[in-house]
């Protein structure tokens, strides 16, 4: 990126949002992302999607990196945050240069290490931010493991093998994604949104507590809506 460029993506970012959105598989969160990105003119980047696009891409196959990607789709486990921050970064600069409000970053982070490397924004030599940390806000999207089961087996063929993914991977979120939640809800950044009804009743209920959240109110609303309104 030139100094001209890198000049005005830091210039553009004054008022960037950066929101996560967790849970576990077949919650829901795509979804409900781009219900907001739609609604507030922000950017829906969902790691696993970008990760699944990137290893489709010829050039990048039979690289240490897509088959380190490639193993955790299939099977358990996390990249580490060396090996996601170029994609984030990527995302961010992406939504800055096409005017999006902000950047709603779907599945991250999902473990302690990842969260903390989103703690020290690493991205601040290009894209420098106030305040430093990351997020400024977290949707923990919550569903009954019955609920999430049936949406996750739902949207593949193979049956069986999508239960065994998902028994996994929900344990998976148990273990390590759902600290990094409490951790994020410590901090009085965490809103909860029940998942567990129709489309339509779970965008009721996103919209319902986010009104009721201050953080979204007196702070992220006020700049997205602002931000939709300059010149």
């Amino acid at each position: 990126m030139s100094a001209e460029n890198s000049s005005a993506t830091a210039k553009g970012f004054t008022d960037f949002a950066v929101i996560n959105v967790l849970g576990p598989p077949g919650a829901g969160k795509g979804t409900l992302a781009a219900h907001l990105a739609k609604q507030y003119s922000l950017s829906h980047f969902s790691v696993g999607d970008s990760l699944r696009e990137w290893l489709h891409d010829e050039k990048n196959r039979g690289t240490p990196l897509a088959a380190a990607i490639q193993d955790k789709l299939d099977n358990q486990g996390f990249l580490d945050s060396a090996e996601l921050d170029p994609f984030i970064r990527t995302a961010i600069k992406t939504a800055v240069s096409d005017g999006r409000n902000g950047l709603l970053i779907d599945g991250y982070p999902r473990c302690f290490e990842q969260m903390q490397s989103l703690d020290s924004w690493p991205f601040e030599d290009d894209l420098p931010r106030q305040p430093l940390q990351a997020p400024d806000l977290v949707l923990a999207i919550r569903v009954s493991k019955v609920n999430a089961q049936a949406r996750y087996v739902g949207r593949t063929r193979d049956a069986r093998d999508s239960y065994e993914k998902f028994e996994k991977r929900f344990a998976e979120y148990e273990a390590e994604t759902m600290p990094v939640e409490e951790i994020y809800r410590e901090r009085g950044i965490l809103v909860d949104i029940d998942a567990n009804g129709t489309k339509a009743e779970n965008v009721a209920e996103l919209e319902r507590q986010l009104g009721e959240s201050t953080i979204w109110r007196s702070r992220l609303l006020r700049a997205l809506t602002r931000a939709d309104h300059m010149p």
